[in-house]
């Protein structure tokens, strides 16, 4: 591990900075704290509010397509196609975001088509944000003759900073939380601001938004060292992607969490969706790409094999 770190260390600078910027944004939500629990605008301008879910879900987008255009020159790709892409894609997800909420509420009042895309009056899930993405990149690269599966890989990566950044917001939020603290260990050594945060109808509850950073951010770090390593082939990060994530997210996640998020509450056939989704559409279906994948595309290289730059 130690000689990865120094063949590679002008990129784990990199990361090492991206994290100090995402660090940077949780000390400025930390340091505007009295003691208090936070209030979810982050600024008021008087014309316009802005919100802390939209700091962070703003900030994991940002560094998420920042590592995805140095990996756009590393494979020899144009990094210009990725911000033209962007500015499609991002919108889009937000959209299928909804699209999902929409689809799957239990207790629809949608009175009209503004009321569906309504995104001030809440209701978004990052499963249609995933899916839209995942449609979206191929269509993407079948119009610009782009290898899918690279692609995807790179974008997992992004995927899973994007989450664990995001989650943040939904810390400032007082929502994605998990049922009533009885004797934590976890949850005594946690820092007071988010204890404070997490004292909700006067009980204190698990921070399940910070379980599920946790688990992603050890999936992240994993496939950036594997990345690097001919340990996978083109496509498998993707699958290793959503099975982690749909692993987590359905068996461990979304069983704590309680009412706290609206996305909490969608239903499928009177299931919980988002952990329907999460262990058949995420877990299965990334053991799917890696299974199928490898005997339909027999000279599949190694991802590694794809870099043509150091930078």
């Amino acid at each position: 591990m130690i000689k990865f770190l120094k063949d590679h260390k002008n990129e784990w600078a990199i990361y090492g900075l991206l994290l100090a910027v995402f660090l940077l944004v949780i000390s400025v939500a930390v340091l505007v704290q009295d003691g208090t629990p936070y209030e979810s605008i982050a600024l008021d301008l008087g014309f316009a509010q802005i919100a802390w879910y939209a700091v962070f879900i703003l900030t994991g987008i940002t560094l998420a397509a920042i590592l995805a255009y140095i990996e756009f020159k590393r494979v020899g790709w144009n990094p210009d196609e990725l911000l033209d892409a962007l500015l499609i894609a991002v919108p889009l997800s937000i959209v299928g975001s909804r699209l999902y909420y929409v689809a799957f509420d239990p207790n629809p009042s949608y009175e009209s088509f503004i009321d569906v895309i309504n995104l001030t009056n809440g209701g978004l899930s990052i499963h249609g944000a995933v899916i839209t993405a995942f449609l979206f990149i191929v269509v993407w690269t079948k119009i610009k003759k782009k290898n899918f599966w690279l692609l995807a890989d790179i974008l997992a990566i992004g995927f899973l900073v994007g989450q664990i950044i995001g989650r943040w917001g939904n810390f400032m939020n007082a929502e994605a939380y998990g049922p009533i603290v009885q004797n934590s260990f976890i949850f005594d050594i946690l820092p007071a601001f988010i204890k404070n945060q997490m004292y909700i109808a006067g009980e204190f509850r698990h921070p399940t938004f910070l379980y599920e950073g946790f688990w992603n951010f050890a999936g992240l770090v994993f496939l950036l060292v594997a990345r690097r390593k001919r340990w996978f082939k083109v496509g498998d990060m993707m699958g290793l992607y959503l099975f982690w994530y749909g692993l987590g997210r359905g068996a461990i996640i979304e069983p704590l969490r309680t009412q706290g998020h609206p996305s909490d509450a969608l239903r499928v056939f009177g299931l919980p969706a988002n952990i329907l989704f999460s262990l058949t559409l995420f877990m299965l279906g990334g053991i799917a790409i890696i299974v199928v994948k490898h005997y339909v595309i027999k000279d599949q290289k190694y991802y590694v094999d794809m870099l043509v730059s150091e930078v």
